[in-house]
């Protein structure tokens, strides 16, 4: 059975050779071997190569799979409340292992220009996100795009001796609590006096 023009066992292989990319990449960064990589796949050395001719382009492919769930993520949630939309993508790009975006020599920069690669395209759904929240005046003006990736992409990294598992059950509740960090907190009114009628 082929399946946009690969065969079904191959589509898996290289979903596995990415998935256990993406994993690496959080842990040790972009100097993970990939003789290490094929071995999580639980692929040959040759398989790998047969998908991803160099470092770079696996590299890519993992980055582009981070985006694409990111700009999934904006599209969905572009017509919630700003905040609950803020929330809802970090919580989405938090799972999808973020830090294989900076394992890429790309600069992002903060501002509306998307540019071409992956990295910069996440950062600009991040800041059109944030600029919104920020508008409505839901979170702190002083908070950059690139502020949140940063920290988003260390929050979706497992701890020494941890699971992913762990982690991945762990990143909803840190991302809520690093984003209660940044809300702007409502004034609270004081009631009016209460003066005790006259007799």
């Amino acid at each position: 059975m082929r399946c946009g023009g690969l065969r079904a066992d191959a589509v898996r292989n290289r979903r596995r050779i990415r998935t256990a990319a993406a994993d690496l990449l959080a842990e040790q960064g972009a100097g993970v071997s990939l003789d290490r990589i094929a071995r999580l796949a639980g692929v040959s050395n040759a398989t790998l190569y047969r998908h991803y001719g160099s470092r770079g382009e696996l590299l890519t492919d993992v980055a582009e799979e981070v985006a694409a769930v990111a700009a999934a993520a904006e599209a969905r949630l572009s017509t919630s409340d700003p905040l609950v939309a803020l929330r809802g993508f970090l919580e989405s790009l938090a799972s999808a292992r973020p830090a294989a975006l900076y394992c890429l020599p790309e600069g992002t920069g903060d501002g509306p220009a998307a540019g071409a690669g992956p990295r910069a395209r996440v950062a600009a759904a991040a800041w059109r996100l944030l600029s919104r929240a920020q508008r409505a005046g839901r979170v702190r003006e002083d908070v950059t795009a690139e502020d949140v990736l940063a920290v988003v992409s260390q929050l979706g990294r497992p701890l020494p001796g941890t699971t992913w598992r762990a982690t991945e059950e762990r990143c909803p509740r840190l991302v809520r609590q690093y984003l209660e960090g940044l809300v702007v907190p409502v004034p609270r009114v004081s009631p009016e006096p209460y003066h005790l009628p006259r007799r």
